[in-house]
């Protein structure tokens, strides 16, 4: 039952925002602490979603808002017109954690993958005016604008917009041979891939498939986009998830966690693109503001110490115990999958009702391809916590294994 205090924030939502996220989880989220939510009503939570892999260092850590504080009352935005040296720091360390190239800062993970597609087209044409074509595969996730929902290799995303831009084919995820078909043609600018498919479901790219992706890449010339948007800073056990593969992209886009909280992208690639984003080609008003940058450069420089990946190391190891301990106890579980911190439960079961049961006991997760339970905690999240939100989700599936039987 709704609170009285809900029931009104509940009310104005409706009145005036529009209600394109359909109907919400009812709860507002007022207060945070390391990885403990608080609601309207003052009811804590154990957060094991991050707001979509964002908040990697938990909620009001004293760190950042110390950042957060110098640096707001200094400068905020002075635009892309003056030097910044924040936004120079930031690329610096992304430089040093990636690979040595050049950063192009953003807003968004939309905006990123938009800047690459325009980069990836501007560097086909260059080489060949037949070499436009993106490749991109099916289920994948890479934003809402034309561009960047074109590549996105889902129907529902695209579907009542009308036309959309052409030049993009997707693929079967996983499947070499129908890659290495289309590649050989010689109309590829580029392919943008997730190493992990987040929205479509937590599904991995297998080894085999990205080694022989990118030898198929270079031998014709085309451009590998890696979208870290949701799987890099940390998220995956390394900086970026492209480093398990042992490869080093042209291209990698980021957003989410790079700002911790704060609206910041990044498209960042080797220096051999450079002349292809010659002045006026691209911009951004806000895109790498002092603030946002300031803040990530504190997140980016966490990533640096051994000990803070080892720590998500032990994390993951212990919650893939934990859930295989579970899927031992009941057949909901079909499968339990991901890296790092970034972890998909698929059931047979409705997982929008766990996540709605969650919530109820004071635990947030979040379900993806309807059948898919997403983990994404804090990257520095304490062990007592963890434990906390494992054993709540422990109980709910349990449970619906003993409502299935009754």
């Amino acid at each position: 039952m709704a609170s009285s205090k809900l029931k009104k924030i509940i009310e104005d939502d409706s009145k005036f925002l529009y209600q394109n996220y359909g109907k919400r989880q009812e709860v507002c989220f007022v207060k945070g602490k390391g990885s403990l939510l608080y609601d309207q009503d003052n009811k804590e939570y154990i957060d094991l979603f991050t707001g979509i892999a964002v908040s990697n260092l938990g909620h009001a850590n004293p760190a950042i808002n110390t950042i957060l504080r110098k640096q707001s009352e200094m400068i905020l935005h002075s635009s892309n017109h003056y030097y910044n040296k924040e936004q120079i720091e930031n690329a610096k360390l992304i430089s040093e954690l990636a690979f040595p190239g050049k950063t192009l800062f953003v807003n968004s993970g939309t905006e990123a993958n938009e800047a690459a597609i325009k980069l990836a087209r501007k560097y086909g044409l260059e080489q060949n005016k037949n070499k436009i074509e993106i490749l991109s595969f099916y289920n994948s996730f890479h934003g809402r604008t034309f561009g960047s929902m074109t590549a996105t290799g889902q129907k529902k995303i695209h579907d009542g917009f009308g036309p959309l831009p052409k030049g993009f084919t997707h693929l079967p995820f996983n499947d070499i041979k129908a890659f290495k078909k289309v590649a050989k043609k010689g109309k590829t600018a580029a392919v943008i891939t997730e190493l992990i498919q987040a929205e479509g479901g937590i599904i991995p790219a297998q080894k085999a498939f990205i080694t022989e992706l990118f030898d198929i890449c270079q031998k014709y010339d085309i451009l590998t986009i890696v979208d870290e948007v949701q799987t890099g800073i940390g998220r995956t056990g390394l900086p970026f998830a492209f480093q398990h593969y042992e490869i080093i992209p042209d291209i990698i886009t980021l957003a989410k966690a790079l700002g911790g909280g704060l609206p910041l992208g990044a498209m960042h690639t080797k220096n051999f693109l450079l002349p292809y984003f010659p002045k006026g080609v691209h911009g951004t008003t806000f895109g790498g503001n002092h603030l946002s940058c300031a803040l990530a450069s504190a997140i980016l420089s966490e990533l640096k110490k051994s000990s803070f990946i080892k720590e998500i190391d032990k994390t993951s190891n212990y919650i893939f115990e934990r859930l295989n301990d579970i899927r031992s106890k009941t057949n909901i579980i079909q499968d339990i999958r991901g890296l790092g911190l970034l972890i998909g439960i698929e059931i047979n079961a409705d997982a929008l009702t766990i996540v709605k049961k969650a919530l109820e006991s004071g635990l947030i997760i979040n379900c993806t391809s309807e059948k898919v339970i997403r983990l994404a905690p804090a990257l520095n999240i304490k062990m007592k916590e963890l434990k906390a939100g494992i054993d709540i989700l422990e109980k709910i599936i349990l449970g619906e294994k003993n409502s299935e039987t009754t």
